[in-house]
C-alpha cells in the first residue's frame, strides 16, 4: 500500500497495462452517454475529419482511471478532490492500443490533518505510436502511514 508519505515529486510511473480501443467499447459507450455520429456510426465517422470511430472524452477519462487502478501498488486514497487542465490532444480511435505514465508533481501534507496529504498528479495518455492523446492533473487527498 503506498501513502502520501511513499511520494516524491519527479517520481514516474509507466503503467504496465494497455487498453485497446475497439468498436463494441466506443460505440457502445458513446451510445449511452455522447451519441455523437462520429462516435456511433462508422459511415458518419469515416466522412470526418477523424476518418474513423473515435472514443468520446468521457470514455477517456473512464479509460485513464481504468488504467490507473492498474498500477502495481494500491494507493491509500481517501478521495479525488479535482481533476484541471484537462487536454484532448489528438482523437483516440479505432485500433488504438492505449498507455497510461502518471508523473506526481506536487505533494503536499495537510495544514490541518495530519493523518494524510495531497498529491498532484499529471495522467497522461498515449497511443501505440506514442502520441499525446489526453492530459489531465489530478488531485488526490491521501492517507499518511500510521
Amino acid at each position: 500500500m503506498r501513502h502520501f508519505d511513499d511520494f516524491a515529486v519527479g517520481e514516474r510511473h509507466d503503467i504496465p497495462a494497455t487498453y485497446e480501443m475497439t468498436k463494441d467499447e466506443i460505440v457502445s459507450f458513446a451510445r449511452k452517454w455522447d451519441p455523437q455520429p462520429f462516435h456511433v456510426d462508422e459511415a458518419a465517422a469515416a466522412n470526418s475529419i477523424y476518418g474513423t470511430l473515435t472514443a468520446c472524452g468521457t470514455h477517456i477519462q473512464a479509460v485513464v482511471l481504468f488504467l490507473a487502478a492498474r498500477l502495481p501498488e494500491e494507493t491509500a486514497v481517501i478521495g479525488a478532490l479535482g481533476y484541471d487542465e484537462v487536454r484532448f490532444h489528438k482523437a483516440a480511435k479505432l485500433g488504438d492500443t492505449l498507455r497510461l505514465v502518471i508523473e506526481c508533481i506536487e505533494t503536499k501534507p495537510s495544514s490541518s490533518k495530519p493523518d494524510r496529504g495531497v498529491v498532484k498528479n499529471r495522467h497522461i495518455l498515449m497511443n501505440q505510436a506514442g502520441e499525446t492523446i489526453f492530459t489531465q492533473t489530478t488531485t488526490l487527498l491521501i492517507a499518511r502511514k500510521a
